[in-house]
């Protein structure tokens, strides 16, 4: 065995150099490969041909790629250039095919650094079929292998025959969050509805929304338009200690509904930058403070310097009247009678403590005009310190605050 991949690692490097003293063939293989699979030529020139992952054979007047099964070359795949008989089998101009004894059920991991949607095929011509970046199922030579694309919109196609209710039921183990399709019992593949129903018939089908996800069904997750099963965590007690908890929650919900703006209650800065860590620059973090005086007349718990730093880091740092202890406390404090934005405060505590700060902060963030009061915002709130709570919530302006919605609960202290 090893002696074979010997021989076909030496004949593919002398495949590549004969490409290289090609520039008409270079040319087109850079040419197929931008066009044809839409891969940015940084990525070609830089990866592609630096790497020799493109060949070219004389003899088959063909270009040549890696047929590759997980991370592993397995074989050679050809793209001919001209017409011709190979083998006793007529190829024509722009066909592929693999050599004699190449795995045909092999695909090859996506070369597009950048793409956040990929398609799971069965097999390298449904995959193909598709015209999508993504890989077939077969190249996998470990299911955990999936957790390579945890971050990405994953679509799993499976072929609707014995065993794959069981395959797509180990899938969602692993990408809990995948999109799973089985296709109509009277296709054999993706392959197939392209020869009938041609592009359009692949793409209804990947588009279609009522697809039957038979794994999610018979765990109980069946499709109903009157209600959504989610999934809320609920921490044993309140408190700092649930922080990196919740701010992954948070993340992992924002990611599933786009969501890009999050609101963050921080009096020190120590969660603001636990935040920032996590969120980077692909979401928009609006740290909330206490308000200076909080605590002691003229001070600001958020050192200067962390505000500064909060800043350059691209997070937005706001200081303002608490949206629920405003002169309505100066009341309380000079006559021992609560006012209606108290009563409120301490009616939402029922809830905990970091509900009320959710809640709070996203009236506060609408009021400063940081979040528009269309567009659904995460905010996470905090008992004491750090954070343990997150809500989906639409925003409104404090004197609207009847219009602002909790739409989500996803997580919080049970015993708050």
């Amino acid at each position: 065995m090893k002696e074979n991949e010997g021989k076909n690692k030496k004949s593919f490097d002398q495949l590549f150099d004969a490409m290289l003293q090609n520039r008409q063939v270079a040319e087109k293989a850079v040419s197929y490969l931008h066009n044809g699979k839409r891969i940015d030529k940084t990525i070609i020139y830089d990866e592609l041909l630096s790497k020799k992952l493109i060949g070219y054979c004389s003899e088959r007047k063909a270009l040549a790629f890696p047929l590759v099964r997980g991370f592993r070359v397995v074989g050679i795949q050809y793209l001919t250039l001209e017409s011709l008989e190979i083998d006793g089998r007529v190829m024509k101009k722009g066909q592929e095919y693999c050599h004699e004894g190449s795995d045909l059920d092999t695909g090859l991991f996506s070369t597009q650094k950048n793409f956040r949607d990929v398609i799971i095929a069965y097999g390298i011509l449904d995959l193909l079929s598709t015209g999508l970046e993504g890989v077939s199922l077969p190249s996998l030579t470990r299911l955990k292998q999936l957790q390579l694309f945890s971050d990405m919109n994953t679509t799993v196609c499976f072929k609707n025959t014995v065993g794959s209710e069981l395959a797509a039921k180990k899938v969602l183990k692993i990408l809990p969050k995948a999109r799973i399709i089985a296709l109509p019992k009277e296709f054999r593949d993706i392959n197939h509805i392209l020869m009938e129903r041609g592009p359009q018939g692949v793409k209804s089908l990947l588009t279609k929304e009522d697809n039957v996800d038979k794994a999610r069904e018979s765990k109980g997750f069946r499709k109903d338009k009157t209600f959504e099963v989610l999934n809320c965590r609920y921490f044993v007690n309140p408190g700092p200690k649930n922080t990196e908890a919740t701010l992954q929650s948070a993340l992992e919900r924002a990611k599933m509904l786009n969501i890009k703006k999050i609101l963050v209650s921080s009096c020190s800065g120590k969660t603001a930058f636990k935040a920032l860590d996590l969120f980077g620059r692909d979401f928009s973090l609006i740290i909330v403070t206490h308000v200076t005086g909080f605590r002691e007349p003229d001070h600001q718990e958020l050192p200067e310097r962390d505000r500064k730093l909060i800043l350059e880091k691209g997070a937005t740092v706001l200081t303002a009247q608490h949206a629920f202890g405003g002169v309505g406390r100066a009341f309380r404090n000079k006559t021992g009678t609560y006012q209606m934005d108290e009563i409120i405060a301490y009616t939402l505590r029922t809830f905990g403590q970091g509900t009320k700060v959710a809640i709070e902060i996203t009236l506060m963030a609408a009021d400063a005009g940081l979040v528009r009061t269309d567009e659904d915002v995460i905010s996470l709130g905090g008992t004491a310190s750090g954070v343990d709570t997150a809500l989906l919530i639409k925003p409104a302006h404090t004197h609207n605050f009847f219009d602002l919605k909790v739409k989500e609960v996803i997580c919080k202290p049970s015993e708050a």
